[in-house]
């Protein structure tokens, strides 16, 4: 970033939060993307990233999201989109009120998108399967284990 930048204000530490002390707070901006889901514990790990915020700081969450109210929340069976390690898919309701009893603010969903196979798909560089694979033959609407098709949200929360 710095080749970039050449700015030595802004920095990009690319760790993983089991890394980051707890409660650090010292963080203007920290990005979630695609780890939400993955975590057995979705509110312990918003409270992780929360303890890493300074007051007044801002998380950009990227997540997978179900439709559905405020209290939908899907918990795949077995594996989701061939993953294994999908642990909950919450609505856009459900995560906003996660956000909320995690102790955030100014919560707001600014994207629900559902992902495209030309989005994600394989490259020279990803060779390997990628967003086609995991949909059914049908139109692609569920993934091949019949579950919805992946929609993923990002939210941007405050610390107070």
């Amino acid at each position: 970033m710095q080749r970039y930048l050449c700015d030595p204000r802004h920095h990009v530490i690319p760790i993983g939060i089991e890394d980051v002390p707890p409660n650090l707070a010292c963080f203007d901006s920290v990005f979630s993307m695609g780890v939400l889901y993955h975590r057995r514990s979705p509110l312990d790990h918003l409270l992780e990233l929360k303890g890493c915020l300074r007051p007044g700081g801002e998380l950009i969450l990227e997540t997978l999201i179900v439709e559905g109210g405020q209290d939908t929340i899907f918990m795949p069976p077995g594996r989701y989109a061939k993953m294994r390690n999908v642990w909950f898919l919450p609505s856009i309701g459900a995560m906003t009120l996660w956000l909320q009893r995690c102790g955030f603010t100014n919560i707001a969903c600014v994207d629900a998108t559902r992902t495209s196979c030309e989005e994600q798909r394989s490259t020279e560089w990803m060779s390997f399967e990628s967003l086609a694979d995991f949909l059914d033959l049908d139109g692609g609407e569920r993934t091949i284990e019949g579950h919805p098709a992946p929609l993923r949200a990002i939210f941007i929360a405050t610390k107070p």
